[in-house]
């Protein structure tokens, strides 16, 4: 009857929107906002589009500057502008729940219309529900929109006109947690068919899920179209989509406890909907309730698919093959199956942390009293990518950090303070040698031609599965650092070289401490921040990015997406959180822009203004961004340099990393649901000059290798990354005209491109630091000079030896 109503009178909505215009001056403007973000949000006017379009803001917007329901006055002043007008509707439809009828001008039809049967706006003047259109769960997704378009209109610190306006943000597999496909039964082909299939999903889903999830979405395809002399009967029907908004402090819960076994009436409706996977059990605190309890074995899948699978099967007469999940699934990806691994498989080194943290504070003959130990390793944050299994330890040493009791005893000079922590550390791995058990030790020296930078670490190899290194933190030293720099009369050369130090220690440090502290903290907040921080770092790897990225800097990349979800909310899936992230890297303008993460929520304008006063200076002295690429600054760090300073990455691979990830989301967008995430994952090696084919048998060694039978075998320190060490030894000699990309301990393969100032002839000259070879063109100079390719990768060829099994040429 309401269609009915609208079809057969235009003239009064006509009249209603000519009014609101004569009467507001902005209200044109502000539909023209409203169409904007309710397109960029797949929000329009038929059924399949959520029934919530252009034409219904603007009735809305215009009978809101009218009247308000409860009083005769309009809701909104017709002296608005344009934007109070937009925000005024977006408060409103966030904070009204309109499954309560909303009535204009008939305080007797609010008595009775019925609660519960939907979304009403009833304009009583001429009999119409505005929302007639709209369902349960397409109520709940713009009201969800809206939520999120207010705290970010309301956010005084950051500019989400791009995400309001400009972006799409209607991708499902970036919008929702998870989301599936059901497969209509054959004898469902019509409109009313295919909706009373959705209306019975949603209800379903929404019992059977609970408080797991926070909204249940479902999307259709418009009626088919087909030849009225035809018969209905060949129509292909497209699947019914369904999208959920997990709540990630229950989605994953084992046990769910039912009503009470007294409450017959509950325990029979319990038992009649969840069949024989219901039972009676008995609890710790002696109630005895209606229980489910879910599979936590990984074959299962996770218990959000367990839980839907199941009610779905059971009260659609759906197969399982019937249901289709989509996006980041472990069962057909394995490589993420590591990534996907509980917090408890990192609880091991925790524990030897712990117990390594007890042997020092036990420890007697030390001149200073300890203080405290730090973890300073993405192993002890849970967001390493090495994985320790039964058979093969972690494969590079763990960092820790020791601190001592501050002494008047230590030394004012730099250099001295560095044999002073040399000397410490030799004492400690003596006693641990000495002490019960006796800890094999061994100290390694670091940067120790500079004399001021830390100079030493001690190996503690606590089990044969794992290494952690120990450095000492002097707290003075940045101190003596920054009065050294405010001194005068120096060279250029002593300045660059104290800044370089200061930059060093603060890295090394205080914000390695504060940085492993501050992911420890969020993982508690957030139990997918790791999973989705290792999800990403397997990405960079795949591409061949790990030489150039800093695990530090990729953490807090992902972090930006949990403590700012914007324009979506906090990522309760890997998958959604992995594509969060590459759609942030892929918007964001890092030449003329900082990425700011607030840790705490405690950054003001001030602060924000101080960070992009950094940026802006040094941009200014760094214009070809040779030794600052990605600026990112953060609660702990508002220098913004500490992770990316020395062109780590250089420009090239920055404009690389922002390209792919653009790619990324591109396939994402063009594929939609059916995206195969193994895709995201595949670098291509034709896009390389070169690439080196590593030999299978290459890797990793054991650090403590027995050379000879006669004598005694050498005390292991971890690991050796035979790769790591050819990598920096090519990047030291063929850094300068060549750009080096590998990725994991377990790639097999070494990229190159060649720089371009390289391959371009020019004359020769004597500083020239590649081979070269003459230019055959006609056109060129005699003394034209070129980077000769194929003696360049004959010397790299051999310098790797039996590392490199052959070297490819693309170009």
């Amino acid at each position: 009857m309401t269609r009915f109503l609208w079809t057969i009178l235009p003239l009064p909505a006509i009249r209603v929107l000519h009014a609101a215009i004569i009467k507001c001056p902005a209200f044109r403007d502000a539909c023209i906002l409203g169409r904007t973000w309710l397109r960029q949000r797949g929000f329009g006017t038929s059924i399949v589009q959520g029934g919530f379009g252009h034409f219904e803001w603007a009735i809305l917007l215009a009978l809101l500057l009218e009247n308000g329901s409860t009083t005769e006055k309009a809701l909104f002043s017709k002296s608005y502008n344009p934007y109070q007008l937009f925000k005024a509707m977006v408060q409103f439809l966030s904070g009204r729940d309109l499954t309560k009828p909303f009535v204009f001008f008939s305080d007797e039809m609010k008595q009775k219309l019925p609660v519960g049967s939907g979304p009403v706006l009833f304009d009583g003047k001429r009999g119409v529900n505005l929302l007639f259109k709209m369902t349960f769960w397409s109520y709940q997704l713009l009201r969800h929109e809206a939520v999120i378009t207010l705290s970010m209109l309301n956010d005084p610190l950051l500019d989400h006109f791009d995400n309001i306006f400009i972006n799409r943000v209607d991708y499902p597999l970036c919008r929702f947690d998870e989301y599936l496909t059901l497969r209509p039964q054959s004898s469902q082909k019509t409109a009313l068919d295919i909706l009373s299939c959705c209306c019975s999903a949603h209800g379903v889903l929404t019992k059977a899920l609970g408080d797991r999830t926070r909204l249940v979405h479902i999307s259709y395809s418009d009626s088919p179209r087909w030849p009225i002399q035809s018969d209905i009967g060949g129509l292909d029907i497209k699947p019914v989509g369904v999208g959920l908004l997990l709540n990630q402090d229950t989605c994953h819960r084992i046990v769910d406890r039912g009503p009470l076994a007294e409450d017959k009436e509950a325990s029979s409706d319990f038992r009649e909907f969840w069949g024989d996977k219901a039972e009676l059990r008995r609890f710790k605190d002696g109630t005895i309730a209606e229980t489910l309890v879910w599979s936590e074995r990984p074959s299962d899948g996770s218990v959000i698919r367990q839980i839907i699978t199941y009610s779905l099967c059971r009260h659609l007469d759906l197969l399982p093959d019937d249901i289709h999940f989509k996006g980041l699934d472990s069962e057909k990806f394995p490589a993420i199956r590591d990534v996907m691994r509980p917090r408890t498989d990192f609880q091991p080194v925790l524990d030897a942390f712990r117990s390594l943290e007890c042997k020092l504070r036990n420890l007697h003959g030390l001149p200073l009293t300890f203080r405290q130990m730090f973890g300073a390793s993405p192993i002890l944050r849970h967001s390493s990518l090495d994985m320790s299994t039964s058979d093969r330890g972690w494969s590079k040493p763990i960092d820790v950090i020791l601190q001592f009791e501050g002494s008047a005893r230590w030394p004012d000079d730099l250099a001295a303070i560095q044999m002073t922590k040399l000397s410490f550390l030799i004492k400690i791995g003596e006693l641990l040698e000495q002490s019960e058990g006796g800890v094999p030790c061994r100290v390694g020296l670091e940067d120790s031609d500079s004399g001021i930078q830390n100079a030493a670490f001690l190996d503690i190899s606590f089990s044969h599965m794992l290494t952690f290194r120990l450095r000492l933190y002097h707290e003075c030293e940045q101190k003596l650092l920054e009065k050294c720099l405010r001194g005068r009369n120096m060279g250029d050369q002593v300045k660059e070289n104290l800044a370089s130090a200061l930059i060093a220690h603060k890295r090394l440090f205080p914000y390695q401490i504060q940085h492993t502290q501050a992911i420890q903290t969020l993982a508690t907040r957030f139990p997918l921040l790791t999973p989705t921080i290792r999800a990403f770092k397997l990405w960079v790897n795949s591409h061949l990015f790990e030489p150039y990225f800093c695990e530090e800097l990729l953490e807090l990349l992902v972090c930006r997406v949990f403590l700012h979800p914007e324009p979506w909310t906090t990522p309760s899936s890997v998958g959604n959180g992995l594509l969060h992230t590459l759609y942030l890297i892929s918007k964001w303008d890092w030449q003329h822009e900082p990425l700011v993460v607030d840790f705490n929520n405690k950054l003001t304008l001030s602060d924000f203004a101080d960070i992009k006063t950094r940026f802006a200076a040094w941009r200014k002295i760094d214009p070809l961004m040779n030794t600052v690429s990605l600026f990112v600054a953060s609660s702990l760090d508002y220098e913004g340099i500490a992770w990316t300073r020395r062109g780590k990455p250089p420009k090239v691979v920055a404009l690389r990393l922002s390209n792919l990830t653009r790619a990324a989301l591109d396939l994402v967008k063009k594929m939609g649901v059916e995206v195969c995430f193994s895709h995201l994952f595949r670098s291509l090696l034709q896009d390389y000059d070169f690439v080196l084919h590593l030999n299978p048998q290459s890797g990793t060694t054991s650090g403590g290798q027995q050379l000879y039978k006669n004598l005694p075998e050498p005390r292991s320190s971890g690991k050796v990354d035979v790769i790591t060490h050819l990598l920096g030894e090519l990047d030291r000699m063929y850094g300068s005209h060549i750009l080096f990309f590998h990725g994991n301990e377990e790639c097999k393969v070494i990229a190159g491109l060649w720089k371009p100032y390289s391959t371009k002839p020019r004359g020769f000259g004597l500083k020239l630091n590649y081979s070269i070879a003459p230019v055959t063109d006609t056109d060129a100079t005699d003394q034209a000079v070129v980077l000769a390719k194929d003696t360049t990768l004959k010397d790299i060829t051999t310098l790797g030896g039996d590392l490199i099994s052959k070297a490819e040429i693309n170009r």
